[in-house]
């Protein structure tokens, strides 16, 4: 998936969130979505909420294998240097 459709679904994750409404599944359009493409669009939601005011209290602990939590943080700062 690329960038401009992971923002995308961010970016309508974070209006059903601010407006408080539902939406179907990602999976129901996107059958194909992958872990990493999921961790964008969360991350993506994330910076739209810090950006309008909210502010990160604390962090959800996952058990993820350390290879791929590696490759999403290096990932991260790469795409946003």
């Amino acid at each position: 998936m690329n960038k401009d459709k992971r923002a995308q679904y961010g970016d309508e994750l974070y209006e059903a969130l601010t407006n408080g409404q539902s939406i179907a599944p990602l999976t129901e359009r996107e059958s194909d979505i992958s872990i990493e493409d999921a961790y964008h669009i969360s991350l993506h939601m994330v910076e739209r909420r810090v950006a309008a005011g909210d502010k990160i209290v604390g962090k959800k602990i996952g058990v993820i294998p350390i290879a791929f939590s590696n490759y999403c943080i290096t990932a991260h700062w790469r795409e946003h240097k």
